[in-house]
């Protein structure tokens, strides 16, 4: 019954989006494409996904003298492999011409000479030979027929390994056991003493970034362990959770510093110690990504079943540069469409700096953005409302705002945030925005 319904959810959720392969692959180009950075360095802290993610691929790659990665995007975690096996062959498979293009970078930059790339989209790809091993590093719920994929490339490989989000049966990812606030807590630490230490605090140049988003995103079916196991019929499963997969980036995440170095490569540690103590107390599988390796060479599938989660009191953060907590929105829910209309906000300052909009560098304003009704990005930037005065920490600061409805009518989430122009919107360093439900008219 799950299974089913988790069907239905897709099925409508594939509908809703008008996906088609081609958005899928144009949403994919547009991402990559804004990829100009190093992914193999502490600074930058998605390496510690990158990172993780190869230490718990690599029990299993070990073993092999040919890998498959389908779906590889840059590659950025088989190039990682392939660093570390060097006597192993790696393909990657992606449908993105862009993600290609970045993963020939990216192995070039780490001198690889046992990794090769092919453009063809993965429930296309035919294999020529067969391989010890397929990789699926974050690409399996990207898949529109699962079953039908599996029944073919099952006869070229008889073992998988993926890392997937954890889904429940409604198909969203469940990320209530996430451990994201970490790193936005030791940057908050570190960009204090950076200013301690009198540290250049600047922000890398990302060219050839694009700020318009294609019309659809990616098509991103979440699964449970029960599809898993239907799905990989014939195969036995191991899985183990893991709590990396950042998805929440400090501000100015392509920054390059003695400190974030060091304090990126403590995070790793962090994260490394941190998937080890869950799976010893048996409260890895609560985790946002499951590891889960598929082989027809075991017999019986090792899936544990997790210890509850015990509720605990909630623990004081670290206070940040960007910490706000938004307490009212008064305004209208229903306005036309293309026009501008008013609204009052109020939030509390829990940082640790004096928000400003007269600032002479990187002011403070109130600002927003257009979510559709799923919460997919519409408008990325909105009018700037400046603070009607300087709101000191622990002060609670109010705003007037003016705001640009979208032109097409229909039904749509009003995103209030914060920005600090130049440097970054306060939802994206971690402080969550106040979500407001929209109707357009006419």
């Amino acid at each position: 019954m799950i299974a089913y319904l988790n069907r239905l959810f897709n099925r409508i959720r594939k509908i809703k989006k008008q996906w088609t392969a081609q958005k899928d692959k144009d949403f994919h180009d547009h991402v990559f494409a804004a990829q100009h950075y190093n992914p193999f360095a502490f600074s930058y802290f998605g390496y510690i996904t990158i990172k993780r993610f190869a230490d718990l691929a690599a029990p299993y790659v070990e073993k092999t003298k040919s890998v498959l990665d389908l779906g590889c995007g840059p590659a950025e975690i088989t190039c990682e492999l392939a660093s570390r096996f060097p006597h192993i062959s790696f393909l990657g498979v992606d449908h993105s011409i862009m993600g290609i293009a970045r993963a020939k970078i990216n192995a070039q930059a780490l001198n690889l000479k046992n990794i090769e790339f092919q453009v063809v989209a993965m429930e296309a790809f035919q294999a020529t030979k067969k391989f010890d091993l397929i990789l699926m590093f974050d690409s399996f719920h990207h898949l529109s027929k699962p079953r039908r994929f599996l029944d073919r490339m099952g006869g070229y490989a008889a073992q998988f390994l993926l890392i997937e989000p954890r889904g429940d049966w409604k198909g969203s990812h469940i990320r209530d056991f996430d451990f994201d606030w970490i790193v936005s807590d030791l940057e908050k630490i570190r960009r204090r003493l950076a200013l301690k230490i009198g540290e250049p605090d600047a922000a890398a140049a990302i060219p050839g970034r694009s700020e318009k988003m294609p019309e659809v995103a990616a098509l991103e079916n979440r699964y449970t362990l029960e599809e898993f196991t239907s799905f990989f019929k014939g195969f036995g499963l191991k899985v183990r959770g893991t709590v990396s997969g950042l998805e929440v980036f400090p501000p100015d995440p392509f920054l390059h510093s003695p400190s974030r170095e060091f304090f990126g490569s403590k995070a790793y540690e962090i994260f490394s110690a941190l998937d080890d103590m869950l799976v010893k107390n048996e409260m890895d599988i609560l985790a946002k990504h499951w590891v889960i390796f598929a082989s027809k060479d075991l017999k019986s599938n090792d899936i544990r079943i997790p210890r509850p989660e015990f509720a605990s009191d909630d623990v004081e953060s670290v206070r940040g540069p960007y910490d706000v907590e938004f307490l009212e929105y008064d305004g209208p829910r229903r306005v036309k469409g293309g026009s501008e209309f008013r609204a009052q906000v109020q939030f509390h300052n829990c940082s640790y700096r004096r928000l400003s909009s007269i600032s002479p560098e990187n002011p403070d304003f109130i600002s927003y953005r257009w979510l559709d009704k799923w919460g997919a990005m519409v408008q990325r930037d909105g009018l700037r409302t400046p603070l009607v005065k300087i709101v000191l920490p622990g002060e609670t600061g109010k705003a007037e705002m003016k705001i640009m409805s979208p032109e097409n009518p229909g039904q749509y989430i009003l995103a209030v945030d914060l920005v600090q122009e130049g440097k970054t919107w306060f939802s994206e360093a971690g402080n969550p925005c106040l979500r407001i439900k929209m109707i357009i008219k006419k």
